[in-house]
């Protein structure tokens, strides 16, 4: 069985402290349990087997972190940065076809204009593996 490489919560809280330090915003923690939810999520299984294959991993720490909003600033960007941290621990990395088009992929998700499946969609279809 595939055994994918899997965010921690420190890493979660290491990329949040980057976001806010690299483009502003208050860096406190809203709900740290929310925020150990969000570690969990993309682990689901049933039967010992994974409930999604990588790139629904991925798209989990996205709909996971701006559904719950467990920090008081940098949620979608801390999404967006824990997804592509996470594909590439375990050999991918997405191409943009244009500036800020993953930016926009949250941002869609958050405003309910394209939903989970969608969103998974569109990182296996942008993703190469190293």
């Amino acid at each position: 069985m595939f055994e994918p490489s899997f965010l921690a919560y420190e890493h979660i809280l290491f990329i949040h402290q980057q976001e806010i330090k690299i483009a502003g915003g208050e860096p406190s923690i809203r709900d740290k349990e929310g925020i150990k939810a969000c570690v969990d999520a993309p682990k689901a299984s049933f039967g010992g087997d994974y409930l999604n294959d990588i790139f629904g991993m991925a798209a989990t720490y996205i709909t996971s972190i701006t559904t719950r909003h467990p920090f008081v600033d940098g949620n979608k960007r801390t999404a967006l940065a824990s997804c592509l941290t996470f594909l590439q621990l375990n050999g991918y990395q997405v191409e943009e076809t244009h500036d800020l088009e993953l930016a926009d992929l949250v941002l869609d998700f958050v405003t309910k204009k394209i939903s989970r499946d969608q969103v998974i969609d569109h990182l296996r279809r942008a993703s190469i593996r190293r």
